[in-house]
């Protein structure tokens, strides 16, 4: 009992490190943002756009789950452990480095043969020389310390709450800078250098734990490769359920759409990627512990995370809703209105993220092939629903699709949680109540601007 009221103890002050911490993060993003719209232009979002999703490309599909490894195993903690999964993933950024120069010689070649329509982001001749600048963040990544895994699996956040926030303002202050004085698409990518540059350092100078040293010990190598098959599988799958969007957006519409759907993408996700990181960095750790420890507990566990998600997700998505023309409205110029009913579609789809305190069970209870298997509805809903709407209805078909592949694993999940006698459907009325409520209140704030306009 003491050790499940000190691991409740423990998740609570991890989950205010991490929520509040990424919430600080995205809005000192947006602010930066609101900076750099001022000094360049909408094609400059886009671009970097498809850069982002392409450099997670990189990563997600060579990701062999060092660090779900390091948090979910009993060995995670051991010295051996943690050095063979560093050295994997030095190994492993260098590499990606090399697959990003080989893709910018192919959008080069495709550009040749006119592949590309005129006027999309694939046919923009920086993107070549911008993608071999910024896919070096593979390398300087691969070099940041594991004890930053390690602090998750304990759950003590606050120091790396410190690191992102250190490399964010820098970034930032070299991003609007940059822009500012040179108006270049180049202060983005120097600044997300900086980023991962500054995160790296400071793992290794701040983070408690050994120092990261090289070492390949068989034992811990055939236990990473052989949980890894799976969340490589998984990453894969994942890529193109979160990022073939923009992907195959990129080649769709034009440069100044696709910024626009950026920045809608990047207003949506700013509460809901900070419930994304606590199932991460919270929800995950903390049911790991509780399989490791007591499997007995894992239904009380999980029906306190599933309502909080079910309160924070609801409501929120509500909110944005009622709000989303008004937000862009009053954050952006008249250039940019389109983003706002953008959002406001995107914010449906923000619903579907509720049962991804699931997925963090196949994790903790190493049944990692459950969530390649819960990708592949999204993958198929998004590979086939945006060309077809794309073709038939235009942005809205395609945003209609995006939208439906959110809520594709949810049968799966269901499932998933009978088996473990979990299910209980009066609880999941909490997510519509909770719906409703953000609407109410997002009516109230809207007509509370309305009346001090």
């Amino acid at each position: 009992m003491k050790s499940n009221k000190s691991l409740g103890r423990r998740s609570i002050f991890a989950a205010l490190w991490a929520g509040g911490g990424h919430t600080l993060g995205q809005f000192l993003r947006l602010a930066g943002n609101l900076v750099l719209t001022r000094f360049l232009m909408p094609e400059a979002f886009g671009i970097m756009s498809v850069i982002s999703a392409l450099m997670m490309a990189l990563y997600l599909l060579s990701d062999i789950g060092t660090g779900v490894s390091i948090v979910q195993s009993k060995r995670g903690a051991e010295k051996d452990f943690l050095n063979t999964a560093w050295t994997l993933q030095v190994i492993r950024g260098l590499a990606l480095w090399l697959v990003g120069i080989a893709v910018s010689l192919v959008i080069v070649f495709g550009q040749k043969l006119q592949w590309f329509s005129a006027g999309t982001v694939y046919a923009d001749p920086r993107l070549q020389s911008l993608l071999v600048v910024a896919s070096f963040a593979t390398v300087i990544s691969g070099f940041a310390s594991v004890n930053i895994r390690l602090a998750e699996r304990k759950l003590n956040l606050k120091k790396l709450f410190v690191i992102d926030l250190a490399g964010q303002v820098a970034a930032l202050s070299i991003m609007v800078l940059g822009a500012i004085y040179t108006g270049s698409i180049w202060s983005l990518v120097i600044g997300a250098l900086t980023q991962t540059t500054i995160r790296c350092v400071l793992s290794h100078l701040v983070l408690d734990g050994e120092r990261s040293r090289f070492k390949m010990e068989p034992s811990a190598l055939k236990e990473l490769i052989s949980n890894g098959k799976w969340v490589l599988l998984s990453s894969v799958l994942g890529f193109l359920a979160v990022n073939g969007d923009r992907v195959l957006l990129g080649g769709m519409i034009d440069s100044a759409t696709m910024g626009f759907y950026s920045i809608a993408m990047g207003l949506s996700s700013i509460a809901v990627s900070a419930i994304a990181v606590i199932y991460s960095k919270v929800v995950f750790p903390s049911l790991s512990e509780v399989v490791r420890k007591d499997i007995t507990g894992l239904g009380r566990a999980y029906k306190k995370f599933q309502a909080m998600a079910d309160l924070a997700i609801g409501s929120l998505a509500g909110v944005f809703f009622i709000l989303s023309q008004a937000i862009v409205g009053l954050l952006y110029d008249d250039r940019y209105k389109t983003a706002g009913y953008i959002l406001g579609i995107l914010c449906i789809g923000t619903l579907g993220e509720r049962f991804r305190v699931v997925e963090q069970i196949y994790l903790a209870t190493g049944r990692t092939a459950l969530v390649a298997y819960a990708m592949v509805p999204r993958v198929c809903v998004l590979l086939v629903g945006i060309p077809l709407g794309h073709a038939a209805w235009g942005l809205n078909g395609a945003l209609a699709a995006i939208v439906i592949s959110q809520f594709a694993h949810w049968p799966l999940a269901i499932w998933f949680r009978s088996t473990l006698g979990l299910n209980n459907f009066r609880r999941d009325l909490l997510l519509p109540l909770a719906v409703c409520f953000g609407l109410l209140l997002g009516w109230l704030l809207l007509s509370a601007l309305r009346l001090f306009r």
